[in-house]
Formats: structure tokens, C-alpha cells, sequence
């Protein structure tokens, strides 16, 4: 996926990127698979800045945590890219720790066209989706993703009787008197 820099302007301009995950590496490795289609709203700012909103779609390929079986389950990211201009040649991504984990900035040269977004789009599924999801179980106790019945943890039973290590508080209650002093009481014996 890529952002042209001709595209913009100086009025408000909205996109539409679609390509195969297949035709790119960093997106097929964190799981992407068929086509991803991005969404952009770019807005022009103050000098010669934008602020891309965008919002990709697609499909991942993940593994079902109980069954291990592979399956498909869409997506859906939201992100923001400011682009600024730089003197000095090529394009730089600046880590702020103030910006939020959706948030991006990249520094442009003169001689950078356009913006590569794969990487952030990469970045944000692996962020943002369990590439090993184990899904919810049903009434029956099958999964509902693959319908196998789901192995449930036994519960542990509870034996009868004060748990010897709550004992030695039962006996000081029994000592102390009913005000809560360490008089005995005299009424007990």
C-alpha cells in the first residue's frame, strides 16, 4: 500500500488503496491474507502538513486455539499518519512517546513522491488481533468455531472442614473476649 503524494492538495481528498496481501511481504508474514482495501481521508494542515486518517480492512488467516485448525476471521484498523516536510532528503518515522499506539508521523524530503503504509498496517494487526484466538464455547460446551467439544478445566472440590491454616484464628476468637480485648472472657470456659 502505497500513499502517492500527488494525490493531495490543498482541499480535503478521500482514497481508496486496495491491493493482495500476496504483494506484500510484511502484511502476509503477521497474517494478512487476500485483499486489503484502506480507506483515507487526507487533510491538508497549516504549511505544507497532512493528516491521513485511515481505516484498512481484510482478512486474517489465524489458527483456532483449541482445535489448532486454521480459519479466517475479518479485521478492521483505524490509524493516523502526519506527514511533515523536512529539508533535508528521504523520509523518517518519529517515535514520540506522547503519541498514541495508532498514531504516526512520518518527516518527508523533497525527494520522497510517496508513503509506504504496509508496515503500519503490519503493525497494527499484530497489535491489535490474537494471531491464536480460542474462541468462546457454546451451551453445549462444543466451540464455536469449529464445533469440537472443548476440553473445560476440572473444578477443584472443596473438602469439608476449616482449612488448617485458618484454624489458629478460629482458636483466638475462642480466647479473646466478646470485646475484642485479649481479656478472657468470663463467661466462657
Amino acid at each position: 500500500m502505497i500513499l502517492a503524494l500527488y494525490t493531495l492538495g490543498k482541499d480535503p481528498v478521500s482514497l481508496r488503496l486496495e491491493d493482495e496481501a500476496a504483494n506484500m511481504p510484511e502484511l502476509a508474514e503477521s497474517g494478512v491474507t487476500g485483499k486489503i482495501t484502506v480507506n483515507l481521508e487526507v487533510l491538508p494542515l497549516e504549511g505544507d502538513s497532512f493528516l491521513a486518517q485511515a481505516e484498512a480492512e481484510g482478512v486474517l488467516s489465524v489458527e483456532c486455539g483449541r482445535c489448532l485448525e486454521p480459519f479466517l476471521q475479518p479485521f478492521e484498523l483505524k490509524f493516523n499518519v502526519l506527514l511533515n516536510r523536512k529539508p533535508s532528503t528521504g523520509l523518517d518515522w518519529v517515535d514520540d512517546e506522547d503519541q498514541g499506539v495508532e498514531d504516526y508521523q512520518a518527516k518527508l524530503g523533497p525527494d520522497v513522491t510517496e508513503v509506504p503504509l504496509n508496515a503500519i498496517i503490519a503493525e497494527q494487526v499484530v497489535l491489535n488481533y490474537n494471531l491464536h484466538p480460542l474462541p468462546d464455547v457454546d451451551a453445549a460446551g462444543r466451540c464455536v468455531q469449529c464445533g469440537r467439544p472443548a476440553v473445560l478445566a476440572p473444578t477443584p472440590k472443596k473438602e469439608a472442614g476449616v482449612d488448617p491454616r485458618w484454624a489458629k484464628l478460629g482458636n483466638l476468637k475462642d480466647v479473646s473476649g466478646q470485646d475484642g480485648s485479649d481479656k478472657p472472657n468470663p463467661g466462657k470456659t
